[in-house]
C-alpha cells in the first residue's frame, strides 16, 4: 500500500482518538460531576453511543465535510492537518483543558492552505470563527436564566432530573459521534479511501477507544474543577448546552460542545454563587480557546512543508 494512504488511515485514526479522549469530560462531566454515574459507567455509557452514533448517524455530516473549507486539499495537506489537530487535541487533553478540536482542524487546515497557496472558504473560515465567540457566550446566557428561573422548581423534581441528566449525557454522547466523527472520517471520503458508512465507523471505533483509554481526566475537570454540582445544577448546565447548541446546529453551523458545557456551568455558577465557580480554570480555560487553534494553523503550516519535501515527485 502507498505509504501516504497509510498515513491518512493512521492521521485520521489519531485525530478520532484524541476527540474520543477530549470530548469525554462534555458528554459525560456533569453525570459523573453530581454523582449519577461512576467514572467507569460514563466512560463506557460515553465509549459505547459515540459508536454507535458514528456509525448509524455520520453519514450526512461526512458528505458535508468531505468537501472541507479547502477543497482543493491534497493527502499530503490533510495528513498535515490531522496530525497536526491530534497533536494539539492532545496537549489541551494533556494539560486538562477544553477546548474545541473543529476549531483546531479548522485552522490546521488553513495553516496547510496558507503553505501551499491554495484558495479557502473565507466565509466559512469567518463563520467558524464568529460561533467560536458566540457560543459558549449564549450557553452562559442561558444558564443563568435557566438557573434564575428554574432552579427552585428543578430541586423539587431531583428524581426526575436524574433520569434527565443521565438520558442528555448519552444523547450528547450518541452527538459525538454522529457530529464530531467527520472531522477525522471525511478525509476518507473526500480522498476516495472509504465509502462513508465505513468511514464513520473507522472514526467512531477509535473515538471510542479515545474516551476508554484516555477520557478520564477530562471528566473530573467538567465535572468537579470547574463548578461543585449538585443534580439539579448539572441538569441546567446540560439544558443550557442542549438549547445553545439546537439554536446554532438550526442556523445551519456547529458549535462546540465542550465550549457550550463550559458556557452553561459557568451561567449557573454566576446565577447561584459566583464563589462556587473556579475562576483559575475557567481563565485558562479561555486562554486554551484562544491559542489552540493558533498553534494548530503555526504547527501545521511546519507539518505541511515537512510532508510535502518527504512526499516530493
Amino acid at each position: 500500500m502507498d505509504p501516504l494512504v497509510v498515513l491518512v488511515f493512521v492521521a485520521s485514526a489519531l485525530f478520532a482518538w484524541s476527540m474520543g479522549s477530549h470530548y469525554t469530560g462534555a458528554v459525560m462531566g456533569t453525570a459523573y460531576g453530581s454523582g449519577l454515574l461512576s467514572l467507569r459507567k460514563a466512560q463506557i455509557l460515553a465509549a459505547a453511543f459515540a459508536l454507535l452514533g458514528s456509525a448509524v448517524a455520520s453519514i450526512n455530516v461526512i458528505h458535508t465535510y468531505a468537501n472541507g473549507l479547502v477543497p482543493r486539499a491534497s493527502r499530503v495537506d490533510i495528513v498535515a492537518a490531522q496530525f497536526t489537530a491530534a497533536i494539539v487535541t492532545t496537549i489541551s487533553t494533556y494539560f486538562r483543558l477544553p477546548t474545541s478540536t473543529i476549531q483546531i482542524y479548522t485552522f490546521s487546515l488553513l495553516g496547510a492552505a496558507l503553505v501551499g497557496g491554495l484558495p479557502v472558504s473565507g466565509a466559512g473560515f469567518g463563520f467558524v470563527i464568529l460561533f467560536w465567540v458566540a457560543g459558549p457566550l449564549l450557553s452562559v446566557g442561558i444558564g443563568f436564566m435557566l438557573a434564575r428561573i428554574g432552579l427552585g422548581v428543578a430541586r423539587r423534581e431531583e428524581s426526575i432530573l436524574t433520569w434527565f441528566v443521565i438520558l442528555v449525557s448519552i444523547y450528547s454522547s450518541f452527538t459525538l459521534g454522529s457530529n464530531d466523527v467527520s472531522n477525522a472520517a471525511s478525509s476518507l471520503v473526500a480522498l476516495g479511501l472509504l465509502p462513508a458508512r465505513l468511514a464513520g465507523l473507522y472514526g467512531g471505533f477509535f473515538i471510542a477507544v479515545g474516551v476508554l483509554t484516555w477520557g478520564q481526566g477530562l471528566i473530573r475537570r467538567v465535572g468537579h474543577d470547574i463548578l461543585r454540582l449538585d443534580v439539579p445544577l448539572a441538569a441546567t448546565a446540560q439544558l443550557s448546552q442542549a438549547i445553545s447548541l439546537t439554536i446554532i446546529n438550526r442556523l445551519g453551523y456547529n458549535a462546540s460542545i465542550n465550549q457550550t458545557i463550559v458556557g452553561g456551568l459557568t451561567g449557573t455558577g454566576l446565577a447561584v454563587d459566583r464563589q462556587k465557580l473556579n475562576w483559575s480554570v475557567l481563565r485558562n480555560i479561555v486562554l486554551n480557546w484562544t491559542w489552540s487553534p493558533v498553534l494548530g494553523l503555526s504547527c501545521s503550516a511546519i507539518m505541511t512543508v515537512i510532508f510535502h519535501s518527504m512526499f516530493a515527485g
